[in-house]
């Protein structure tokens, strides 16, 4: 697949967009003419990009022979070219001039991909033979390429090049790579997700966390783990992606964290906590009863139980709200009022009647 007249990659490659919107020179466009698509695939396929144009054309305009013409090429040699053409606008390596439906780069990529697709195009295994060796390719833009239509096709089949691909020098390459196994959402894809996270970027950190989130609660152990970090960055994204789960195995992860030292990671376990509704209650109040109570444990915990909706709980927590919202409350007070809140809503059964929410 590799042909001299792309253009060398290189580490500082920046990243690519696969078929960039670029203003086309203005030429001649070839008629479409009457010839079967099947001739025009064999022809497309042998590099005449006259008859790439019609077929690409007639793909774009949903003819159904067009696709049937594509699905019928027994090489690999159509399928190549397709590839090619989404990662570079070119034909068997020469300039192409884009057929007018295909100008708008996201209409385009998204109906091309589809002929790699199961049941939408060529066959299952001739596409992922072409794109497992295009993901191997030393063009990024073939990389990419080819990693965006498997992230699509959701295949385990692809797992190998996917977990390969997290270690790509190129980002958009990585990225690619890390959408995939966030929708195969495989635990088993938990520890190159997160040996991944060594040295990312913050995109590349965000889509790993999303990847994980997507795989729920196999995840919850390692993300409670990651919980620990010292970088306030991982340890915010650990708050969400436990957050969106939402694992009641997270709710002493989270109730920690609402002391952390940095303020958006405390904000985020706040918001993760409202979501647990009630069953919050109870170790919010214990971590006001014991410890340091600082302005942003007041500011996150009294966020979690004014959120409660629960009418039969709000009455106990009300005077506790009340002085946590005052500008001059004292800490002393606030430590002494949670720990009496807590102890008459254990001993009047409330806390029990929550509890019962868990195992239901």
């Amino acid at each position: 697949m590799t042909n001299s007249h792309y253009p060398e990659p290189s580490n500082s490659t920046p990243q690519t967009t696969i078929v960039e919107a670029v203003e086309q020179p203005i030429e001649a466009m070839p008629p479409i003419g009457i010839t079967p698509p099947q001739e025009l695939a064999r022809d497309a396929a042998a590099g005449h990009r006259g008859a790439a144009w019609r077929l690409l054309y007639k793909i774009m305009e949903n003819d159904p022979h067009a696709v049937e013409a594509v699905a019928s090429q027994k090489d690999d040699n159509l399928a190549q070219h397709l590839l090619e053409f989404i990662a570079f606008g070119t034909w068997a390596g020469k300039h192409f001039v884009i057929p007018p439906p295909l100008r708008s780069s996201y209409y385009a990529r998204t109906r091309l991909y589809t002929l790699f697709l199961p049941e939408s195009g060529m066959p299952s295994a001739q596409a992922q033979r072409v794109l497992f060796q295009a993901a191997r390719e030393q063009h990024p833009a073939f990389r990419e390429a080819a990693l965006s239509i498997l992230s699509v096709m959701s295949t385990p089949d692809a797992l190998p090049v996917l977990q390969d691909a997290l270690h790509d020098p190129i980002q958009a390459v990585r990225l690619q790579a890390i959408k995939g196994l966030e929708r195969l959402k495989l635990p088993a894809t938990i520890p190159a997700l997160t040996q991944a996270l060594s040295g990312a970027d913050e995109q590349t950190t965000i889509q790993i966390f999303t990847a994980l989130a997507s795989i729920g609660h196999p995840a919850v152990p390692t993300l409670l783990n990651l919980s620990a970090s010292p970088s306030a960055w991982i340890r915010w994204n650990c708050m969400r992606a436990l957050s969106k789960i939402s694992d009641y195995r997270s709710i002493p992860a989270l109730t920690k964290a609402l002391r952390d030292a940095d303020h958006g990671v405390a904000w985020m376990a706040a918001k993760g906590l409202v979501d647990f509704g009630a069953l919050s209650i109870e170790p919010v109040l214990r971590s006001l009863t014991g410890g340091e109570i600082t302005p942003w444990l007041v500011e996150t915990a009294a966020h979690v139980l004014s959120s409660q909706r629960n009418p039969q709980v709000r009455p106990y927590l009300a005077p506790l709200l009340t002085q946590m919202h005052s500008f001059s409350y004292m800490h002393t007070g606030i430590s002494y009022l949670a720990h009496r809140t807590l102890n008459q809503m254990l001993d009047e059964g409330i806390i029990k009647q929550i509890s019962r929410q868990k195992s239901n």
